[in-house]
C-alpha cells in the first residue's frame, strides 16, 4: 500500500511539474508575434475606402493596420457597417489589396520601416552586441529610445514615431535578445527584463556616442519592464530626463495572474509555473523586477494604458500614477485593449506626447 501511494504521488508531482513547466513556457519562451485578427476578406477597396467581411474589431477603434501578402496599409474611421461588413476610410502606405484577397488586422504594422510606413527618412545601425537598430536623425540633443514590447517588434513604435520625430528628437527604435535574427540568451528565454535591460543601456550609450545629452525613454508592455530595470540598475540611469510607458508591465505576478485568469488556468498551476520560470532563468517574482519599486521612476512619465486592457491590469499603472503623483501624466483610454491607446485615439495620443515632450525636454542644439 505504501508503495502505491508513494507511486501515486510521485506521479501527480511529475504531473503537476510537466504542467507547470509548459505553462512557464508560455510566460517566458519567445514566439512569433501574431496579428488581432487574421485573414478577413477583402470584399471592396479603392485608394480611399476598404470593405472587410466577418471582422469584430473593425467595427471599433480609430486606426487599425492591415498586412497582406506583399504590402500593408492603414484602416480609419468607419464609413458604413452591418452585421456582416464593415467599411473603412482606407489609406494604402504599400501597394493595394485585391476584393477577394485576405488581410491581416492589427494594433501596429509588424512589417514596414519609418520610410515606408511613415515617410520618415532613416537608418539602419547596429547596436553593440549585434542588435540592429532604426535612427531617425533630429537637431535636438535630448535622444527617444523606443522599447517593444513581448514578442512584438519595432513595428510598435511606428505609430508614435511621427509625433516624435516631427518635434526634431532623434531616435532609436531598438531591438533586443531573442528578437528574431537578432542574437538571442543562452537559454533562448526570455528573462521578463532582468537581462533585456542590458540591451537598452547598450543603445543608450551608442546614443551618447553619437551626441545624445539626454534621453527619453519609450517603453510599451515589456518594453516598460525593461525600462524600469535599466533605471534601477544603470549606471547611464542619471542620463534619463523622462519615461513614456504604454500599457508597461510593473507587477509580473498580476500580469501573470490576469492571463492565466482569461484562459482558466488554476491558481496553483500558476503558481508551479512562476516557480518554473524562477528555476529556468534565475527570476525573482518577489524582487524589483517582479515587482517595480515606484521609487525607480525619479523622472516626469507619461502613462497610457487602455481600459479595457486584457493582458496588463491597468490597476498596475493606477497604483503606480497614485504613488508618484503630480510626476505622472496619466491617461486612460476607454475601450481600448493592450497597448492600443494609439488605436482609439491617436489625436489625443499624439497631442499629450508632444505636450509633454516640449515640457521635458524644451529647446533645441
Amino acid at each position: 500500500m505504501f508503495r502505491l501511494v508513494a507511486g501515486a504521488a510521485a506521479f501527480i508531482a511529475a504531473l503537476m511539474g510537466g504542467i507547470g513547466w509548459y505553462f512557464s513556457d508560455q510566460i517566458v519562451r519567445p514566439e512569433p508575434r501574431t496579428p488581432l485578427e487574421s485573414g478577413l476578406v477583402v470584399t471592396w477597396v479603392d485608394d480611399t475606402t476598404i470593405t472587410l467581411a466577418g471582422s469584430a474589431l473593425a467595427r471599433v477603434g480609430r486606426v487599425w493596420f492591415l498586412e497582406w501578402a506583399g504590402g500593408f496599409g492603414a484602416a480609419g474611421d468607419v464609413a458604413d457597417s452591418d452585421r456582416r461588413h464593415v467599411t473603412r476610410r482606407f489609406r494604402p502606405l504599400d501597394g493595394r489589396p485585391t476584393a477577394g484577397s485576405a488581410v491581416d488586422l492589427g494594433a501596429y504594422l509588424s512589417d514596414g520601416d519609418p520610410r515606408r510606413a511613415a515617410g520618415l527618412a532613416f537608418e539602419e545601425v547596429s547596436i553593440p552586441g549585434g542588435f540592429p537598430a532604426w535612427f531617425i536623425p533630429g537637431a535636438r540633443d535630448t535622444w527617444v529610445v523606443f522599447v517593444h514590447g513581448m514578442s512584438a517588434s519595432r513595428g510598435e513604435a511606428l505609430r508614435a514615431l511621427p509625433a516624435v520625430a516631427g518635434q526634431g528628437f532623434p531616435t532609436l527604435v531598438i531591438t533586443y535578445r531573442n528578437d528574431p535574427g537578432v542574437p538571442g540568451s543562452k537559454d533562448g528565454l526570455y528573462h521578463l527584463g532582468a537581462t533585456e535591460w542590458l540591451d537598452l543601456e547598450a543603445a543608450v550609450r551608442y546614443a551618447q556616442g553619437r551626441g545624445a545629452r539626454r534621453v527619453v525613454l519609450f517603453g510599451f508592455s515589456m518594453g516598460g519592464a525593461i525600462v524600469a530595470d535599466f533605471l534601477s540598475r544603470s549606471e547611464l540611469s542619471h542620463s534619463v530626463v523622462g519615461v513614456v510607458l504604454d500599457a508597461p508591465v510593473l507587477d509580473w505576478s498580476a500580469t501573470v495572474r490576469l492571463a492565466a485568469q482569461q484562459r482558466r488556468v488554476p491558481g496553483f498551476i500558476t503558481a508551479i509555473a512562476q516557480r518554473a520560470v524562477s528555476i529556468r532563468t534565475g527570476f525573482r517574482w518577489d524582487g524589483p523586477e517582479g515587482k517595480v519599486p515606484p521609487g525607480v521612476f525619479r523622472t516626469p512619465v507619461l502613462l497610457f494604458h487602455g481600459v479595457a486592457d486584457r493582458k496588463v491590469p491597468i490597476g498596475t499603472s493606477e497604483a503606480l500614477a497614485d504613488a508618484l503623483g503630480g510626476r505622472v501624466t496619466f491617461v486612460r483610454t476607454a475601450g481600448a485593449g493592450h497597448v492600443q491607446s494609439w488605436n482609439f485615439d491617436p489625436e489625443g495620443y499624439e497631442r499629450t506626447l508632444t505636450e509633454w515632450l516640449s515640457r521635458v525636454a524644451p529647446g533645441r542644439r
